[in-house]
């Protein structure tokens, strides 16, 4: 008999197994036909091989389930129906489970899924890919609405920080040095804003950013105003930007002057006086972890040693903690003047974000050389996928939760700000050639559950716009022993918890998993963000798609006659807008859309620049050899 002839009563068969070393996979590439008990695959034999009990068994289970029941209840053997229903099959899972896939490798050696042979991207469905012309126009349309954000702010509120969209006011909120122009210089280079650009840096040409007698916010001046101005300096080499940066540098570093050297939340630029903010001798780490790009660079085109110093100084710092704390994460709150934790409260949210992402893009910055950086993130991923991951009950919703306390206890609340995260996620997978297959792959498909609870948070509400927090139910449970369970049994193929192909809005508060904790949608950019990402790292035209849904979404619920407008009430099909348009919107938000939408000529290609906390490019660059020697920089 041929070895591909098989006949069995109820049942069409998969080819026999006719060589190699695993009775399950076939020369053919096909895989046997699943039992119908346990989800396992059952061995197939040839006609030749059957006993007369064999085929009576085959007989038997040729009928449908109840019919069998119905024998077993007629022969009043209900007891064995159970053993062999429920028992036998565990059995089976036992001994008869299909091998595991090989490679299960972590940082550590275990517990993950080496997927090295399965597609990357990962496994989502085809979408229709439009016309390079259909997403020309998309761009456009975001270039639009640009110049309707930025000409209101220049007809009603420059030269002052922020427009107030409704009442066609202005706010000085931030310093008072025109934030949203200084914000805004580097998308208006991308898109060709010429004359607005020129106009923004007359105005930073004039200002004396010495001379302001009042505290300013350490953490906001820096990534606003110090990244504007670098990224500009670096897209045009205009020596005037570098002088400003320079001077807005100097004013900034009595912020560091705290015992332990962490930055106070404000700084006076023309007395140097500090004042705190979260209490006696507290800082967070989003505002200590956030300040070493911009300083870096500025170190690397001055040459002034002082800048790398600061800031390094707090690497360290971290580092020593990260080191000494077993779950490989960042205390949200230090103390500045001892330098040591406060408390035991571990979050990627609103307290803690950018100090993650800075862990990364440091190391990228200076073009992969400093490689504790590097190794500072990888342990922080690890950390935040055994601790801070969680899945929800109904829906296998995928989201980031901040935990307190010893044992941890986790909020299950999941903020808006929280979504820069699979961006993040997905930039270590395209940047990072040494990172293991299995890692990436891990790393990759938990970028993409996290940004299809971000896409949900939007799609699920009436406005088509997200809620900055949502409140998880707490029946939710921690991601990462789900998916170590998965792990033991899947197949190449299969998806993790928490990653679907599809996901499935819904309209019904009732079912969503979750409740809006805040109702408000305050034109943040950190899912747009994280979808500009994806594409760039997968070349998945559904991020594109969903980017473009939530542009819609912004133009009919958030535009004014004179910009556009945070608003309240997300899951209301008419919100009411709040009277501010935050700098955010134009430097972050339309560029991440913009950059989504229009054709990569390869100005921004993720391995030559990269983006500070604020969506400021800054270019990968190199320390000087006599950089390294003498200031003893930490380089592969």
């Amino acid at each position: 008999m041929s070895p591909t002839e098989h006949v069995e009563e109820g049942y069409p068969l998969a080819p026999l197994h006719t060589g190699g070393d695993s009775p399950d996979i076939h020369e053919n590439g096909l895989l046997p036909n699943p039992i119908i008990l346990g989800g396992g695959h059952r061995r197939t034999r040839s006609r030749s091989g059957w006993t007369p009990f064999s085929k009576f068994l085959a007989k038997f289970y040729s009928f449908r389930p109840i019919v069998r029941l119905l024998i077993f209840l007629t022969l009043g053997l209900l007891p064995i129906y159970y053993v062999v229903i429920h028992i036998g099959v565990d059995l089976y899972r036992y001994f008869g489970r299909p091998p595991r896939p090989p490679g299960y490798t972590w940082m550590d050696e275990e517990d993950i899924v080496d997927n090295a042979s399965w597609p990357i991207p990962p496994h989502a469905l085809p979408h229709g890919e439009l016309s390079s012309q259909v997403w020309k126009k998309r761009a456009q349309e975001v270039k639009d609405a640009f110049a309707h954000a930025y000409h209101g702010y220049e007809t009603y509120a420059f030269p002052k920080d922020e427009l107030l969209p409704i009442t066609r006011g202005a706010s000085n909120y931030f310093n008072g040095w025109g934030v949203t122009a200084v914000d805004s210089l580097d998308t208006m280079l991308m898109m060709g804003f010429e004359e607005e650009y020129q106009r923004g840096i007359d105005l930073v040409e004039k200002t004396q950013y010495g001379e302001l007698d009042h505290g300013v916010p350490f953490f906001e001046t820096s990534i606003r105003y110090f990244g504007g101005i670098l990224a500009a300096y670096a897209k045009t080499n205009n020596s005037m930007l570098l002088q400003k940066a320079d001077e807005l540098g100097e004013a900034l570093l009595p912020a560091f002057d705290s015992k332990a050297g962490l930055p106070y939340f404000s700084v006076n630029p023309k007395t140097g006086h500090t004042e705190e903010h979260w209490g006696q001798d507290v800082v967070i780490l989003a505002e200590m972890g956030t300040c070493q790009m911009e300083y870096k660079y500025l170190a690397f085109l001055t040459g002034n040693r002082k800048y790398f110093d600061k800031v390094e100084r707090i690497r360290k710092l971290m580092e020593r903690h990260q080191n000494y704390l077993s779950n490989n994460l960042l205390s949200v709150f230090f103390n500045s003047a001892s330098g040591t934790p406060v408390g035991a409260h571990f979050s990627v949210g609103a307290l803690a974000d950018s100090a993650y992402e800075y862990l990364l893009k440091q190391y990228l910055l200076t073009n992969q050389k400093e490689t504790k950086a590097m190794d500072m993130y990888l342990r922080a991923t690890k950390g935040i996928i055994e601790n801070l991951l969680f899945i929800s009950h109904e829906r296998q919703l995928l989201f980031v939760t901040d935990t307190d306390g010893y044992p941890a206890r986790p909020s299950y609340i999941f903020e808006h700000l929280s979504c820069f995260l699979p961006g993040l996620f997905a930039l270590g997978v395209h940047t990072l050639p040494l990172l293991p297959p299995a890692q990436r792959q891990l790393h990759l498909w938990i970028a993409e559950g996290l940004a299809n609870t971000c896409y949900l948070s939007y799609m699920d509400q009436k406005s088509g716009l997200g809620p900055d927090e949502m409140q998880f139910w707490m029946n939710s449970e921690k991601w990462y022993p789900k998916y170590k369970d998965w792990a033991r049994w899947a197949r190449a193929g299969d998806l993790p918890p928490g990653v679907v192909r599809e996901p499935k809005v819904e309209k019904s508060t009732s079912k969503r998993d979750y409740a809006n904790r805040k109702n408000t949608y305050l034109l943040r950019p950190e899912t747009v963000e994280s979808f500009f990402i994806l594409y760039r790292v997968t070349g998945e035209e559904k991020w594109r798609e969903r980017g473009y849904h939530i542009f819609q979404a912004i133009e009919d619920k958030a535009k004014t006659e004179y910009g556009y407008a945070s608003i309240v009430g997300v899951d209301m099909a008419r919100p009411s807008h709040m009277d501010t348009m935050p700098s955010y919107f134009l430097a972050e938000t339309l560029k991440y859309l913009w950059l989504l939408f229009a054709e990569d000529d390869g100005q921004y290609d993720l391995k030559k620049i990269v983006f500070n906390t604020e969506a400021h490019p800054l270019p990968v660059f190199e320390w000087t050899a006599e950089q390294i020697r003498a200031w003893k920089i930490p380089v592969a």
